[in-house]
């Protein structure tokens, strides 16, 4: 459990993360829309872009639910961590990340609402999307606002990069990481027996 004392630092930290946040849930929510819109002018050329996905799925064909689970959990914990600490040069990491990601996940809603249809694309993508994009867009929020330190650093102004930094990281850690994990579990465990109920499949 928390102190109050910690409890308030974190308090303070996401009333300063918040304008971060807002950017970086419409910079994903427009990302999302360029992808989707993308695979319908060149569907072919937007498969090529999921090619890594279809190579992670070959990757965990043979592995147990315990090994996919923790695979999921170090992929995605690794790679919000790089853009929260990335975030270091002037945040230009978190938000190619964000953008990345959301492109990715435009494309892939598209293909597979077409493949598969809405339902199997909601019952696939809500269980643990519910909690996994929400970390993804703030991690790279994190990212950015250590970024604005670096930049207001380079610009002479009073801001203390090091601890930002220091700061972005304790909130991860505390925070994101564990409902990361709890991410991982619900797309390993959960998510297969929701699309099954929901679709047959």
């Amino acid at each position: 459990m928390h102190d109050e004392n910690t409890r308030e630092i974190f308090r303070k930290y996401i009333y300063e993360l918040k304008p971060f946040v807002i950017f970086s849930f419409f910079a994903f929510v427009l990302s999302t829309m360029a992808g989707y819109a993308y695979y319908s002018s060149a569907p072919d050329y937007a498969l090529d872009s999921l090619g890594g996905l279809e190579e992670l799925a070959e990757m965990l064909q043979d592995l147990s639910a315990i090994e996919i689970m923790l695979f999921i959990f170090v992929n995605n914990a690794a790679k919000m961590f790089f853009a929260v600490l990335l975030g270091f040069a002037l945040g230009v990491i978190p938000f190619g990340f964000l953008i990345m990601n959301g492109f990715i996940i435009g494309i892939f809603v598209h293909y597979q609402t077409i493949e598969s249809g809405p339902l199997f694309v909601i019952a696939g993508l809500t269980p643990h999307g519910i909690i996994e994009i929400p970390m993804l867009i703030i991690s790279s929020a994190i990212g950015m606002k250590i970024g604005y330190a670096g930049l207001q650093a380079i610009r002479s102004k009073p801001f203390d990069l090091k601890t930002e930094v220091i700061r972005g990281i304790r909130f991860y850690l505390h925070w994101l990481l564990p409902l990361i994990f709890l991410a991982a579990v619900i797309e390993t465990f959960i998510t297969p027996m929701v699309i099954y109920l929901l679709t047959g499949l």
